[in-house]
């Protein structure tokens, strides 16, 4: 079998920073259906595209250094063991390959294959380079590295992208930048789910297929912030409702000159610091890889961060197993969302802080949204759900606001102007959290567009 090779092995053979990807529209809305598609999974992919896409010569395997294939940054065993993980995931997940929609128009293919054909990871004894070799399966190959409908892909944008959604999100919105009408593919939110979230309907909960509420609080609304706080793009969601029910959904999407936040020069792949985060928290270290390889970034951060301050904590009990603390707030997604946006944390990236007054404004303005959608998300619900809602608001709630308040409650319920207030702002706390940087920056961008 033939080796491509670059020329030039002594210097990058893709830089995160600065490559371009045409991605296949085939290869561009993916849905699992084995195995788990996650974020690291998408970024590796993209980048064994752009690498093989960038090669010198023909051939059927390619080759690149380790340290390019992580973006130029330094790596160590660690980082080693992670892009193992994703290159067996890679050669196992089954995914469907399509032109990124359910429509079954005549002449339209369909297929289903491994992302890649194979990997191997090698050690030049004279150099001692490391180098990643890897072939794609040969019915896809050719659409893949020489696609004749395709999407401009930004690898930049995409190394500052830290959810899978919202890199799968930035995908398929790109593909539709120049269509005349800036609109994507309308379909079914089922349809999305699997897209989006990365991870097949057979291993979805059955609360999370039924639900639109939670796709659209887990998956829709932060992976829209996070693409037009860090991309070239603004995104709009697009409800199409029957009746109450929303039945499908569609994106509107336009071009921005730059992104919200500044981005990184330099981004990485992976962020190591969080599995050395995990380790340090008594999480063996083979244990941690494999969480970071299945979760998403974000959430790890938070539960990380929850964990980390409850173990500092002098005014509460000591905690009795910080992995297991850990691992409970991962896996049930309770842990607060960390507040800075992706490289929001890097001095060059943050966004410029508002005066005090202009964010309590934007705070306020928000408020007002926020608590129309959750009147939108409570009218969808049936009567039982509803009554569930309100129960819970007077337990949890009532107790501590004042008595004029429970009264008024009590005598006039959601009729009253001030108990109606307070319901839906618990009811939108409640279902999607305090609001986080990039909650008020696609709230921001959305109004200058309305203006």
């Amino acid at each position: 079998m033939a080796t491509k090779r670059a020329k030039k092995t002594d210097v990058d053979v893709v830089s995160a920073s600065s490559a371009e990807l045409r991605k296949a529209v085939e290869a561009i809305a993916i849905q699992p259906k084995s195995g788990k598609i996650t974020l690291l999974t998408r970024k590796l992919f993209n980048v064994l595209l752009a690498v093989a896409q960038q090669a010198d010569e023909s051939g059927d395997t390619y080759r690149a250094l380790l340290s390019d294939i992580v973006a130029n940054s330094a790596f160590d065993s660690n980082d080693t063991a992670l892009v193992k993980e994703h290159l067996r995931r890679m050669v196992s997940v089954q995914v469907e390959w399509s032109q990124g929609t359910s429509s079954q128009k005549p002449g339209r293919k369909w297929g289903i294959s491994t992302l890649i054909a194979d990997a191997e990871i090698l050690e030049d004894p004279t150099t001692r380079r490391v180098w990643v070799e890897f072939s794609f399966a040969p019915k896809i190959k050719k659409k893949l590295l020489d696609p004749v409908q395709y999407a401009r892909l930004s690898l930049q944008f995409q190394s500052q992208l830290r959810s899978s959604a919202g890199l799968a999100l930035y995908e398929i919105c790109v593909r539709y930048l120049t269509n005349p009408s800036h609109l994507t593919m309308r379909e079914s939110w089922e349809w999305w789910r699997p897209i989006l979230s990365g991870t097949p309907d057979t291993e979805a909960g059955d609360e999370a297929k039924r639900e639109y509420k939670y796709f659209k609080r887990d998956y829709l609304r932060p992976a829209i912030a996070e693409v037009n706080a860090v991309t070239n793009i603004f995104v709009e969601l697009i409800e199409h409702r029957e009746g109450r029910r929303v039945a499908e959904i569609q994106f509107r999407v336009t071009e921005r000159k730059q992104p919200m936040l500044a981005l990184d020069e330099h981004p990485n792949v992976f962020d190591s610091t969080l599995v050395d985060r995990m380790v340090k928290i008594g999480i063996p270290l083979k244990e941690a890889q494999t969480l970071y390889a299945d979760s998403e970034e974000n959430r790890i951060r938070a539960a990380l961060q929850m964990t980390e301050q409850r173990m500092r904590s002098t005014a509460l009990p000591p905690v009795r197993s910080a992995p297991a603390l850990f691992k409970d707030a991962l896996k049930k997604g309770y842990a607060p969302p960390v507040e800075a946006l992706p490289s929001a944390g890097n001095s060059k990236a943050a966004a410029v802080a508002p005066a005090d007054d202009l964010k309590a404004r934007l705070l306020s303005e928000y408020a007002v949204y926020r608590r129309k959608e959750a009147q939108a998300l409570y009218d969808e619900q049936g009567e039982a759900d509803q009554e569930l809602a309100r129960q819970s608001f007077e337990t949890d709630v009532l107790p501590e606001l004042g008595a004029h308040m429970r009264d008024d409650w009590r005598r006039r319920g959601l009729n009253s102007k001030l108990a109606e207030t307070a319901f839906f702002d618990w009811l939108a706390r409640k279902t999607w959290g305090e609001p986080t940087d990039g909650d008020l920056l696609s709230f921001t961008l959305s109004q200058s567009r309305a203006a």
